[in-house]
């Protein structure tokens, strides 16, 4: 009995290491760009909290955006202070003050690392900035501009061919980020990792289902002719039949690992969200 009890823990032990792994090394790094300018943290990250929303460490954001914060540890508050404007969020609460006006948001502000982080909604409600969320990159822009348009690169009807990690990709355009995105004609994007470090995904190929033009099925095509020129046929054959489940954007695809010789994949895809193909070495 004792040694059937060890050989449980043991294997719970091994179930939950797994499973952190794969959640790390499917996802995306957050990414933040304002006006134009990938914003650099050093050492706290931004993140997804447990209510789906976006936190950014306020100081970095802030001081790409010129304004002043000010941090009272005794009181566990921060304010930032620009345009005018004065603001105040408290750790742990969900509501903050604008000018003396309380406001609400849907998720707390919390420290972690040192560092304090705040919701995106903050910024873009209290600041009053205009805030983009790309998911297909997981990435914040932040403009301080009339318009709020993301910037993008120009369009090109000329195909082009990228080296992704060893990987060919041929593309009409580039994606609206500072970080390799490309585009293909069928309006797949394949994002590449090029901070790649061990243990992280090298791209994610994204099958688009929620925008105009896209053509969900061409794109699958794509996606499988990019993951037929390095990985084996017959697993190549099992993630594209796995992808190719989601027919309408209300499909869900529960998140599942495939493996081959050198790579690991992860295929999943939400409600109302695209398809994402991440590979990374094993």
């Amino acid at each position: 009995m004792k040694r059937l009890t060890s050989l449980l823990a043991v294997f719970l032990i091994i179930t939950l290491f797994s499973s952190s792994f794969q959640a790390t090394a499917a996802s995306l790094p957050l990414r933040v760009v304002v006006d134009g300018q990938k914003v650099s943290f050093p050492d706290a990250q931004p993140f997804i909290d447990d209510q789906q929303r976006v936190q950014l460490p306020v100081r970095f954001v802030t001081e790409a955006l010129g304004a002043k914060v000010l941090w009272d540890g005794p009181a566990k508050k921060a304010t930032v202070i620009l345009n005018g404007k004065t603001m105040v969020v408290y750790i742990g609460k969900t509501s903050y003050t604008v000018d003396g006006k309380t406001k609400q948001m849907d998720t707390a502000a919390v420290f972690k690392q040192s560092r304090t982080f705040v919701p995106l909604r903050f910024l873009y409600e209290g600041l009053g900035l205009n805030v983009n969320w790309d998911d297909s990159v997981k990435t914040v822009y932040i403009t301080t501009g009339a318009g709020g348009a993301t910037p993008t690169a120009p369009s090109t009807a000329t195909t082009k061919t990228a080296d992704v990690h060893g990987f060919k990709v041929n593309y009409e355009k580039l994606g609206p980020n500072l970080d390799p995105v490309y585009i293909t004609k069928s309006g797949m994007t394949v994002f590449e990792n090029d901070e790649w470090e061990a243990g992280q995904f090298l791209f994610q190929l994204t099958i688009v289902f929620g925008q105009v033009g896209a053509d969900p099925v061409q794109e699958a095509k794509d996606a499988e002719s990019i993951l037929r020129q390095k990985v084996e046929e017959s697993v190549v054959d099992t993630v594209m039949a796995y992808a190719r489940t989601k027919t309408k954007r209300s499909d869900i695809l529960p998140d599942k690992t495939f493996t081959s010789e050198k790579y690991t994949i992860y295929v999943g895809s939400q409600e109302y969200a695209d398809v994402a193909i991440s590979l990374a070495l094993r």
